[in-house]
């Protein structure tokens, strides 16, 4: 049997790594923090509703995805360590209230 912090690991890795790609290929997706050392206790918030926002969305069409497909993404967000994420150093030093991701 799969324990929830199996789930929660595996949740927080994938995420990770599809924003790393993300941060990869569009290095201006949020700008810098004016202190990246500092901590930011909203980071976590923040990169959860720009990660939300993307994930809930057609890129080709721009419209939100259907009642069911936002729920069942939304069940799968909750299993992530959003302050473990925040914390990472790949993603630690940009403002996520600043992130936008804007399509061709």
């Amino acid at each position: 049997m799969v324990s929830l912090e199996s789930i929660r690991r595996s949740a927080t890795d994938g995420v990770a790594d599809w924003l790393s790609r993300l941060v990869e290929i569009m290095p201006n997706l949020a700008p810098t923090r004016t202190d990246p050392t500092a901590e930011d206790p909203a980071a976590a918030g923040w990169l959860h509703g720009f990660v939300r926002d993307v994930v809930t969305v057609n890129p080709e069409t721009k419209h939100d995805l259907t009642n069911i497909q936002i729920f069942l993404i939304e069940i799968a967000l909750d299993c992530v360590d959003w302050d473990a994420l925040a914390r990472n150093p790949r993603f630690r030093h940009l403002d996520w209230s600043k992130a936008r991701l804007t399509y061709p």
